[in-house]
């Protein structure tokens, strides 16, 4: 049963508002409610890199469980760790809310990765996925990246 194009919206705010804190009523068409993040264009490029780095971890171990190659996904989980977080300069920019979700899902990379070193199958593979990107979802459906003017110095690792 297909719902009405108005409705959808709605629900999804109102599913949104108990993990999010939105408000229960639907956005003005065309307005972001999401919370704007202002960075330098350096940084946000710096962030969008390291979510893209993210979201080819995530296809990469997708792809490698149809496989069953469980070295392809702990490499690939292991490349959005922790370790992997973008350049420790970036944080005092960042808004604690956005930075507890990050440490949270690259802790969650690290965590697969040691799970898929144990030997966990494939179905416990995807349900860590499931919750990994529920934290994707968040973050995106709370936050959004916008230049402001200014350079900020990123220094290579």
């Amino acid at each position: 049963m297909r719902m009405p194009m108005s409705v959808g919206p709605l629900i999804l705010c109102l599913v949104a508002g108990v993990t999010l804190g939105c408000k229960a009523e639907a956005p003005e068409a065309g307005v972001d409610q999401r919370t704007a993040v202002l960075l330098p264009a350096e940084a946000a490029a710096a962030v969008r890199a390291e979510m893209r780095t993210m979201l080819g971890s995530l296809n990469a171990v997708l792809v490698a469980i149809a496989g069953s190659d469980t070295a392809t996904m702990r490499e690939a989980a292991q490349a959005s760790g922790l370790a992997a977080a973008a350049d420790p300069a970036l944080e005092p920019l960042l808004p604690a809310p956005f930075l507890v979700l990050a440490t949270a899902t690259h802790r969650q990379f690290d965590s697969l990765a040691l799970a898929v070193t144990a030997g966990i199958p494939a179905d416990s593979v995807i349900r860590r996925l499931g919750t990994l990107t529920a934290n994707c979802v968040a973050c995106h459906a709370a936050f959004r990246l916008a230049v402001t003017p200014g350079t900020l110095r990123i220094l290579p690792r």
